[in-house]
């Protein structure tokens, strides 16, 4: 085992184990720990990849300054329906 893995135990159902035990045995991967990391860094590039499409929605809102306004008349609203119900708004106690 290289320097830059770590060696840790896993729990899987039953069906995950026996896949990845048929993606060695047909050679489709080195071994069942092969298939675990790959699953690992396909689902990290995923998540990645998910923070950064949200970050890049934020910065194009906060660059149409209309969004702001459109954001801005919601909120009132919201805080009139509250008062109206007699609920406290957001932030109170």
């Amino acid at each position: 085992m290289s320097e830059t893995k770590k060696r840790i135990t896993v729990t899987v159902d039953h069906a995950l184990n026996d896949f990845a035990e048929r993606m060695v045995e047909t050679g489709r991967a080195a071994s069942v720990s092969a298939v675990v990391s790959t699953a690992l860094a396909a689902l990290h590039a995923r998540e990645l990849r998910g923070a950064k499409a949200w970050q890049d929605k934020l910065d194009e809102a906060a660059a149409d300054p209309t969004v702001r306004e459109k954001v801005d008349r919601m909120m009132a609203s919201v805080h009139r329906q509250l008062r109206e119900q007699g609920l406290p708004g957001p932030g109170a106690a």
